[in-house]
């Protein structure tokens, strides 16, 4: 969290926050694990947002079928070795079909990585809202928010996931995963907004802006909300990841995003008969998936650590 939150400059306690995050951003910067995630996660990002560009340069496509590439006698194993790789086809191709893997790999960073982000943003925007006003107004505000944060965290939110997507064969899956995901997953940015509003709403320069005819609006909106930046932006950068595997667990099920759009979940689950004859097509998504989440996870220990008060002080 930041120093702001204990901070008792009344008019200086938006402005402190964003030096200090500056600061933060230095401080991040400075660690090679850190650094590291974030140069991962800045591929990753690029290479979502130029897979177009990535397999029109290749000339392959995520649904283009290559039958040239695969053998019928073995079965529909790739020519050549380690899972067909050449110069055509960079990770090789995928067994029986022949569509290429690194179209399909790269496709699958842009939907994983847009599912997460959006289904994020929903929970940021709903956890942010109703932890800020449970926290800050206090009352039967607090009990109703708070009451309705309990009953979602205490329900088996995996099952109403799988049986909620199973029964709506119809819907946009894509749209559905972000809504559900995004649902299940603000009460945790809830509860570390209501906590942290609280201790805000309480602190001296609130008070101070208070006695100074501050409206109820302007110290929510420009004494409070500012300083919930840090922890905001701490669980964002945790959920993300939680959010790609949760995708690529559902779309391993069968359940999350529909063939033929490409899924690093979908993937696996399709390796998984022919891991033992062609483990190049097994390792390559579940590498992908592996390397993602944990560079979103070091990256978003780093930034809870930068933005610890008890840490600057080491």
């Amino acid at each position: 969290m930041t120093t702001a939150l204990t901070t008792s400059v009344p008019s200086g306690a938006t402005r402190s926050v964003g030096r200090q995050e500056v600061s933060a951003l230095r401080r991040l910067l400075k660690q090679p694990s850190a650094a590291a995630a974030l140069t991962v996660v800045a591929i990753l990002v690029l290479i979502a947002l130029m897979a177009p560009l990535i397999t029109l340069a290749t000339g392959t496509s995520p649904t283009q079928f290559h039958s040239e590439a695969v053998d019928p006698a073995l079965g529909g194993l790739p020519r050549g070795a380690a899972g067909g790789i050449s110069a055509k086809h960079l990770l090789g191709v995928e067994p029986g079909s022949g569509r290429d893997i690194l179209a399909r790999v790269v496709y699958g960073a842009r939907v994983s990585l847009l599912i997460a982000v959006l289904a994020t943003g929903l929970s940021l925007v709903l956890g942010t809202t109703l932890g800020l006003a449970a926290g800050f107004f206090g009352g039967w505000a607090d009990a109703v928010v708070g009451r309705l944060m309990d009953l979602l965290l205490s329900f088996p939110s995996l099952i109403f996931m799988i049986a909620l997507i199973s029964a709506a064969p119809g819907v946009n899956r894509e749209l559905l995963l972000v809504v559900v995901l995004g649902f299940f997953g603000w009460p945790y940015v809830g509860r570390i907004v209501r906590s942290q509003a609280m201790v805000l709403a309480r602190g001296e320069f609130v008070a101070a802006a208070r006695v100074l005819g501050a409206s109820r609006r302007a110290l929510l909106l420009r004494e409070v909300l500012p300083n919930l930046s840090g922890p905001v932006l701490v669980v964002a950068t945790m959920s993300i990841p939680s959010y790609i595997a949760t995708e690529a667990g559902l779309s391993f099920l069968g359940i999350g995003v529909r063939p033929p759009t490409p899924s690093w979940g979908q993937m696996i689950a399709s390796a998984v008969p022919w891991y033992a004859a062609d483990p190049v097509y097994f390792l390559i998504p579940g590498a992908c998936l592996f390397v993602s989440v944990l560079a979103f996870n070091v990256l978003g220990d780093a930034i809870r650590d930068v933005l610890d008060p008890r840490s600057q002080r080491r």
